[in-house]
């Protein structure tokens, strides 16, 4: 039976986020359905102008989810009355994450006589090059510990027998809950990008 080392090496690399990613949803709760789709419609297009009018283009504002639920409120002896149509749609937009750029698209969506709901996320457009840097460290990891486990254990590693390899994505650098166009200066820290890789060595 050959003898093998396995070792999973894990590896971190971090960049900078180079744009913004707003999602937010519009909130109404109306009386008849008709009118819920069309007072969401409206706000939308509301929206849209308003961050057409700031200098963004109006076709970047998407629309991630678009509900329409009953609501209910209790009434007298215990018994559920209908209360109305209540309309959930969600939009996202992204733009580049300088402090101007930023505060003028809040400003957009905030001026809004129904402004919506939303949270602001900092990314990397292009994760592609810090992942790779993520992928040699984790590379490099692995070959320090099976060196290190074959000195400890008196063997001498062969050829390499296999390489895998997961990606664990990024994580990105979250905003709280933002109402208004204040606190765009904010400084947001780096995404951390995660790799792992598991080594199979042959030991001799």
């Amino acid at each position: 039976m050959d003898k093998i080392l396995t070792v999973v090496g894990t590896g971190v690399s971090y960049a900078t986020p180079d744009a913004v990613v707003i999602n937010g949803q519009i909130i109404g709760t109306v009386a008849d359905y008709s009118e819920a789709v069309r007072s969401s419609a409206e706000a939308l297009t509301a929206i849209r102008k308003s961050i057409g009018e700031a200098g963004f283009d109006m076709d970047d504002l998407k629309t991630t989810s678009f509900s329409v639920d009953t609501v209910y409120k209790n009434g007298a002896s215990d018994t559920v009355e209908f209360s109305g149509y209540r309309y959930m749609h969600g939009i996202s937009i992204t733009t580049d994450a300088d402090g101007e750029t930023l505060g003028r698209l809040l400003q957009a969506l905030t001026s809004c006589s129904q402004a919506p709901e939303f949270r602001v996320s900092y990314v990397v457009r292009d994760p592609s090059e810090p992942m790779k840097e993520a992928r040699q460290a984790a590379v490099k990891d692995a070959k320090h510990k099976a060196r290190e486990l074959a000195a400890a254990i008196d063997v001498k590693l062969g050829d390499v027998v296999s390489v895998n390899y997961g990606s664990n994505g990024y994580s990105p650098s979250p905003r709280a809950m933002m109402v208004s166009a204040m606190a765009v200066d904010a400084v947001p820290r780096d995404a951390e990008f995660y790799e792992s890789v598991t080594v199979q060595w042959e030991i001799v």
